[in-house]
């Protein structure tokens, strides 16, 4: 299996408690669609990473550089799930260079995207044969995942993702706020294309 990755961008939220600075952001949400990714657009359905999230040990990073080290889920640094809107991630950020600078960027709005490596189990993909309308390109759906890192990033792939310090718990947990037949379509090189290659 290739790994992938994918970053989005959406404001996300921080918060100190004590010496502690807290940030959280989605790493990806639902349904909604990706940036040009070569040809095509990408969209993850609701659930497909949930299993990974719960037994792997996902680490967070800064820009996915491994030197940039900022979680791991058995040190009890990084906690993740799914919700309603998407695959949420809450990171302890260390008291390091890396830590401080991040929370700095954080608070001016320099970073606001996060990002995610995955990679797609079998059978956990699938192609419309509708076209996006707004760009034409065929969309790639991402059924079941294997997510293996995930954090902050500079320049996201989906519009949607959001990094931050949080601001306070209630609003980290949203209290109090709302959120065809393949042989009767025509043949598209691009959608074909993508098609073929996920099979």
């Amino acid at each position: 299996m290739t790994m992938e990755r994918r970053n989005l961008t959406r404001p996300a939220e921080i918060r100190a408690d004590g010496e502690t600075v807290t940030m959280r952001g989605y790493a990806y949400r639902f349904n909604e669609l990706s940036l040009n990714l070569g040809n095509f657009r990408e969209r993850i359905v609701p659930g497909a990473g949930a299993d990974s999230l719960r037994a792997n040990d996902v680490v967070a990073t800064f820009n996915h550089n491994n030197d940039n080290a900022l979680g791991r889920m058995s040190a009890g640094t990084l906690r993740t799930g799914e919700d309603a809107e998407g695959g949420w991630y809450e990171i302890d950020l260390p008291n390091t260079t890396v830590g401080r600078d991040l929370a700095e960027l954080l608070k001016r709005g320099d970073v606001r995207g996060s990002s995610f490596t995955f990679r797609v189990n079998d059978g956990g993909q699938r192609v419309h044969d509708e076209l996006d309308e707004e760009s034409g390109l065929p969309i790639r759906e991402i059924t079941s995942m294997d997510v293996l890192e995930l954090g902050p990033v500079l320049n996201p792939a989906y519009p949607t993702t959001d990094a931050g310090l949080m601001r306070s718990i209630a609003q980290a947990l949203g209290i109090g706020q709302t959120t065809a037949s393949r042989d009767a379509v025509p043949f598209h090189p691009a959608r074909d294309l993508v098609r073929a290659l996920i099979r």
